[in-house]
């Protein structure tokens, strides 16, 4: 694949064509801005750490059938992905009041909201994207009401998905932005997915981790990126749990003795039982130690077992 001329740059990003029909390069930049470009700077490795991150979050997505624009990660700063003709909207999600949304509600930082909040944006430089009514998307013909319809509901599943996957990895997601585009007729989320779109809060300190700490001068940038990546990357593959179910000791187990009973006809005489159970094995994402073992616990006595005739053991491997 070649990576051919440059057809925008943005804030944050690079896009690039390439020889491969309806595929784009994304080349994550270090620059940072904030306050629709009035402050700038630059985070050393925020390129890498932005990149990589929505490597994996976006194969994350696209795991649990979430379409996304998303092709490979091509190197520590690129992504390939597909091009899409763009929705002018930007979704914002909200789980918490901070930034802007806890001075226009008069809320004290960090208040929980009762429910999550989506809020749109029309996406346009020149106006310095405003926040939007339903009504202004409509009047604008921004997107249909089945389109809207549609991203909201995606935005609001993923915000399902990715608040128990930072929480498995110490973090709370505050908020975060979304942008879709359309190809072949299907929605996909695009843009990104890294600490520079969402505000994620350690869980127990309740350090900022996302791009606040450039807005509020809080110092430690590039560690606070590459920690969130080492969270992000240290979890990406998990933990291979093998459950073992078979009934109780007493508890009739017809499948046991039909098998008995046809061992013994084939002549293997020396077998005195036969208990048949299951074997189930999964993989857990965020979960490590003792956590691991009680989700575990709690999903065969909930689920994978009944603990009235089955017993049940497994073992959890790094």
């Amino acid at each position: 694949m070649e990576k051919k001329e440059l057809i925008y740059e943005g804030k944050a990003k690079k896009i690039y064509a390439t020889d491969q029909p309806g595929q784009i390069i994304h080349e994550f930049k270090d620059d940072a801005t904030a306050f629709d470009g009035k402050k700038k700077g630059r985070i050393a490795g925020k390129g890498n750490t932005n990149a990589q991150m929505s490597d994996i979050i976006f194969r994350y997505l696209e795991r649990l059938g979430i379409r996304t624009h998303h092709v490979k990660l091509l190197c520590d700063n690129e992504i390939l992905t597909w091009h899409l003709d763009m929705i002018l909207i930007e979704l914002t999600v909200r789980n918490y009041a901070a930034g802007s949304l806890a001075k226009r509600l008069g809320y004290e930082e960090r208040t929980q909201m009762s429910e999550p909040l989506v809020e749109y944006y029309y996406k346009s430089d020149d106006l310095g994207d405003p926040l939007i009514s339903e009504e202004h998307i409509h009047e604008l013909d921004l997107a249909s009401e089945e389109q809207l319809q549609e991203i909201t509901e995606i935005a609001l599943r993923v915000n399902d998905v990715l608040i128990p996957y930072f929480q498995a990895r110490g973090l709370i997601l505050a908020d975060f932005k979304m942008e879709f585009g359309v190809r072949e007729g299907q929605i996909y989320v695009a843009d990104e997915f890294s600490p520079d779109i969402c505000r994620l809060w350690d869980a127990e300190s309740g350090e900022i981790m996302d791009k606040d700490r450039f807005r509020r001068d809080l110092g430690k940038l590039e560690e606070t990126y590459a920690e969130v990546l080492r969270r992000v990357k240290e979890e990406e593959h998990g933990l291979q749990v093998s459950i073992y179910i078979s009934p109780k000791k007493g508890v009739l187990d017809p499948q046991g003795q039909a098998a008995l009973g046809a061992l013994k006809t084939l002549g293997f005489e020396e077998v005195a039982d036969v208990r048949i159970g299951k074997y189930i094995t999964l993989r857990l994402e965020g979960a490590d130690g003792e956590k691991a073992r009680e989700r575990v616990k709690d999903m065969c006595e909930k689920l994978l077992a009944n603990p009235i005739i089955e017993d049940f053991r497994f073992d959890v491997l790094d």
